[in-house]
């Protein structure tokens, strides 16, 4: 194995989730992974919500999360504490295992969201 450096917009696998729901579509940049480049400990990425757009309730199953604004801002909602939380750009947020949130941006601008969970889980479907 040997450093690698992953060109985000051209190398990464392109993940369009939901389309078939209004207000859920998001575009995924998943960069780090076995199948990508053989990390077998984590999982990365970065995913692009345009005003308005967010994700359903999720969890990944045995794993903990970080998540880090590079650009815009969002409203990180825990499910499963009942809590909001407003997420600006250099912020950083840590999911614990098993913990259901969501990513709702609710500004005029892009969010663009670098998160990373480990052990590797499942991407969410919705």
């Amino acid at each position: 194995m040997e450093v690698k450096v992953i060109k985000t917009f051209k190398e990464a696998k392109q993940i369009w989730l939901g389309l078939e729901q209004e207000g859920h579509r998001r575009k995924v940049f998943r960069a780090v992974d076995e199948e990508q480049i053989g990390a077998k400990n984590m999982v990365a990425g970065v995913t692009i919500f345009e005003p308005g757009e967010r994700c359903a309730a999720h969890s990944h199953p045995g794993s903990e999360e970080i998540d880090f604004v590079i650009s815009g801002g969002c409203l990180a909602i825990d499910v499963t504490n009942n809590k909001q939380i407003r997420m600006e750009k250099n912020d950083f947020m840590w999911i614990p295992d098993g913990v259901e949130h969501i990513h709702y941006n609710d500004t005029e601008e892009p969010l663009v969201l670098l998160w990373c969970y480990a052990p590797p889980g499942q991407l969410p479907t919705k």
